[in-house]
């Protein structure tokens, strides 16, 4: 690798030791089941989640195999020092002076380094990967970062509650990696990341907050926790199609939640706000529920038909309808917007 990779490898290292610092004081006796270092498929963001060997255990029963499943872990891993990583990595990718493969290498090797010099049990799981799926570059770093026996736990929790040992999942056209751990681990994975999301119950969204667990002001992680794995490339904006759910964030809290009902190549959300408005309610039952907005814009669209959006700041809720069908409802902190005139 060229110099420039050099000095990311040892920054991401140097920031996996001070993330390490961090969970020994906050996690204290629980030891750390698993440690990841997450991007996306261009490699153009980092940041790092854990967990422990008692958040495995408690989740387990109801979710076979999320000990291996990087992308549901969310746990505090000292995310913020990846922060400045996160921003060298960006730059990297947006220069010619660098490749997914290269900046991937990078964070790969930084967590080989930790490995090495001690800083993990060697029963802990080191990944490394995308959250937007998992691939050959994430499957060698399973087999790099990890013992035999660990990254062939790895394979086992994530097959043998569907698929079994010598079976392929459905849907997966046969190579000649199939048999192998590396092929499982592929296959298994991507139908964990895959997983289906219309398994959620329907959610009520309350004005000014969210829906239950993803609210407004809480962590950008509790987000991927109760709507699943995002599709999104960014770390302050999640998309999440398969429930027609979008996440913006600021400053590592969440920001604004929008909720979809009719938006191209999304689902549609399951569910209501609190007060009983939901993919099939009309304007005139917005206004007759909530009273008269602060704010409503109306006009047509270059389909011929018609949009109207309607505000209510003081409460933290915008309703946006489409050819009279209500498209998306967003929630937003009432007190962090000025009323307008």
């Amino acid at each position: 690798m060229t110099d420039i990779h050099d000095d990311l490898r040892r920054a991401t290292a140097d920031a996996i030791r001070k993330a390490c610092a961090d969970m020994a004081r906050e996690f204290g006796s629980d030891p750390i089941h698993g440690f990841a270092l997450c991007t996306d498929d261009n490699v153009m963001t980092v940041y790092s989640t854990a967990c422990t060997k008692s958040w495995v255990a408690e989740r387990e029963p109801d979710y076979s195999g999320i000990g291996s499943i990087y992308a549901e872990w969310v746990q505090n891993a000292g995310d913020h020092h990846f922060d400045p990583i996160s921003k060298a990595v960006a730059a990297l990718a947006e220069s010619d002076k660098s490749t997914i493969k290269q900046r991937f290498d990078c964070l790969k090797l930084a967590l080989e380094d930790c490995r090495n010099e001690g800083l993990f049990d060697p029963n802990t799981i080191l990944l490394c990967g995308s959250t937007d799926g998992v691939g050959e570059m994430e499957m060698e770093a399973v087999d790099r970062l990890n013992s035999t026996e660990i990254a062939g736990q790895v394979a086992e929790d994530l097959s043998a509650d569907d698929y079994g040992d010598d079976s392929d999942p459905p849907d997966r056209t046969p190579s000649r990696r199939t048999g192998s751990r590396l092929g499982k681990l592929v296959a298994v994975f991507s139908q964990a990341f895959r997983r289906d999301a219309n398994q959620l119950t329907s959610m009520e969204i309350v004005p000014g907050r969210g829906v239950e667990g993803c609210e407004i002001g809480f962590a950008r992680n509790t987000a991927r926790e109760v709507f699943g794995i995002t599709e999104s490339t960014s770390a302050n904006y999640f998309e999440f199609p398969q429930i027609g759910v979008d996440v913006q964030c600021r400053k590592k809290m969440i920001d604004t939640i929008y909720f979809f009902f009719r938006a191209k190549n999304y689902e549609s959300f399951n569910g209501v706000t609190r007060e009983g408005i939901g993919a099939n309610s009309s304007l005139k039952q917005v206004i007759r529920t909530y009273g008269t907005p602060d704010k409503k814009d109306q006009g047509p669209t270059s389909s011929g038909g018609t949009y109207e959006h309607v505000y209510y700041y003081r409460l933290g809720i915008e309703f946006n309808f489409h050819h009279n069908e209500l498209e998306d409802i967003r929630v937003f902190d009432a007190s962090e917007v000025e009323p307008k005139p």
